[in-house]
């Protein structure tokens, strides 16, 4: 793909995504509806489009590692009508733009302003302001009909798909929107609740899926949150709550260690409290892939919780790490009276992490001198001390 200065018509028709939306596109930028084209930086644009009933959209095109990129607050997905009109007006007028005008400031200083106005006076302003402009009106109203709390989780699969193609900063836009309107479904009924974080998991899952470098951290905090703040609808709709441990289950193994943090313990402590730990193991097991230890010692602890000791024991054996791992093991075959595996793990985790396992060491000497291998038990700590 050029870049914006050798942009062409064949290129807008091979980036529009069919032959209905370039005929609408190239409709609208001839009958004079773009409006305010500015060109923020070499390679980015930004204008505003008049569509129906006298509502105006926002579009930014912007060209990013070689790939053309664009982003249109209309509720359209993909490249809309909007998108082509902007880009056919700029065609016509770019010789006209200077690259280095200052054209894009305006909007961003504006921005930064509002950032420093408390929520209630820019509430108070914009309902002032929709009293004497029928289209601050028009907008307001139109946005209380999208928020309507039982819309909202189409409108966070919008901004998910929304979020597929944009640069990074619209990444952490479309990011930062759905993490205040899962904030905000803590106050909603517990059945529109339930379907916000049904859906918001299900693209999460997809979104991570498709683009792994992004954890959206933030979005699956606030799920967490909220289903804090709602555990008793899932306890209630076992077909909800099935469905929300699942793509949990599928967000941990597709996670770094900074998502599996807070979401194990989540998952331990809903598949207790909604009896669905059984669940759980078998889809752990099903999706697990051979060598994740993280994910072996989730389902470690879950069998051992629900008094599968075999299951344990094998999946504690493929999860062994740290020195607490190996010691965990090591007093579990002990309470078992199996002292002659405790034996054999404590001597692997000596040979594993050397001079890390002094704990190790020291209750492994212990259980030699309790089976009479006093030798045995001075040779070790002898070492240890050398060490």
């Amino acid at each position: 793909m050029p870049d914006l200065w050798t942009l062409s018509a064949r290129d807008i028709e091979w980036y529009a995504e069919s032959d209905a939306v370039l005929e609408r596109g190239r409709s609208y930028y001839r009958s004079g509806r773009v409006r305010e084209l500015h060109l923020v930086t070499q390679d980015h644009l930004r204008a505003r489009v008049r569509g129906q009933w006298e509502r105006f959209y926002r579009i930014e095109v912007w060209v990013e590692e070689g790939e053309l990129h664009s982003q249109c607050s209309c509720p359209y997905w993909g490249v809309c009508k909007h998108v082509v009109a902007v880009l056919l007006a700029w065609l016509d007028r770019r010789e006209e733009l200077c690259p280095d005008a200052p054209t894009g400031g305006d909007m961003e200083s504006l921005a930064a302003w509002m950032e420093t106005i408390p929520p209630h006076l820019l509430r108070d302003l914009l309902l002032e302001e929709s009293r004497m402009n029928s289209a601050i009106e028009e907008v307001l109203r139109r946005w209380k009909e999208t928020l309507r709390p039982e819309r909202l989780p189409q409108h966070i699969a919008l901004l998910f798909r929304k979020m597929s193609g944009a640069s990074s900063k619209g990444i952490a836009r479309s990011e930062g929107r759905i993490v205040h309107l899962l904030a905000w479904a803590k106050t909603f009924a517990p059945s529109v609740a339930g379907a916000i974080v049904r859906e918001t998991l299900k693209r999460a899952v997809e979104w991570r899926r498709r683009r792994p470098d992004v954890e959206l951290t933030a979005i699956l905090t606030q799920v967490v949150e909220l289903l804090e703040a709602q555990a008793q609808t899932f306890e209630r709709d076992p077909k909800l709550g099935a469905s929300v441990l699942r793509d949990l289950v599928t967000l941990f193994l597709l996670g770094r260690a900074s998502t599996r943090v807070f979401l194990e313990p989540a998952l331990v402590t809903w598949a207790e409290r909604w009896g669905r730990r059984a669940e759980v193991i078998a889809e752990l097991k099903r999706q697990l892939p051979e060598g994740d230890t993280g994910a072996y010692a989730l389902l470690a602890k879950l069998c051992r919780l629900e008094g599968r000791l075999e299951e344990y024991e094998a999946a504690r054996h493929k999860s062994l790490v740290s020195e607490e791992d190996y010691l965990e093991l090591f007093e579990h075959y002990l309470r078992t009276n199996y002292p002659d595996r405790a034996i054999r793990v404590g001597e692997q985790g000596i040979k594993a992490l050397g001079t890390k396992a002094s704990r190790l060491a020291e209750r492994l000497a212990a259980l030699y001198q309790d089976w009479g291998e006093t030798a045995r038990a001075e040779r070790l700590l002898g070492r240890r001390r050398l060490a």
